[in-house]
């Protein structure tokens, strides 16, 4: 198993039991709607940067060079999608709004903190030894 793959379970096992917690909430607050808009703000938190983490180790596997652009690139398509996403739902009912967008948050903030967490306590090397290709010309 690769370190990425490590850490995005890690990640989403921490967001999921923070989940449960976030649309209990959402339901004694805004019933039914609450809920679904929690569960759907937790998802797409987890999807959000679960896409990211895959995205900069696929390419680090090819090329160091290539993370720094393989993020800023799954960045962009991300807040496009994304705005895409708030702009196609903004007048729904279907869920409640001020549920989903806490859940988000605390599913982000989950998230994160998992993340640097697992990459903090990983074997990545991140400093080149005299002995490795250091990739100078």
């Amino acid at each position: 198993m690769t370190e990425e793959a490590r850490i995005v379970r890690g990640a989403v096992l921490a967001t999921a039991v923070v989940a449960p917690a976030a649309m209990v909430v959402a339901g004694l607050t805004s019933g039914g709607p609450g809920v679904l808009g929690a569960a759907l703000g937790v998802a797409l938190a987890v999807a959000f940067f679960t896409v990211t983490v895959v995205a900069v180790g696929a390419a680090g596997r090819v090329s160091t060079e290539l993370m720094l652009p393989a993020a800023l690139v799954t960045f962009m398509v991300k807040m496009i999608a994304i705005g895409m996403l708030f702009l196609l739902l903004k007048d729904t009912t279907a869920f409640d709004h001020r549920a989903f967008a806490l859940s988000l948050v605390v599913g982000a903030c989950t998230y994160l903190a998992a993340e640097i967490r697992l990459a903090a306590r990983s074997r990545i090397p991140y400093v080149v030894t005299d002995g490795e290709d250091a990739g100078a010309p």
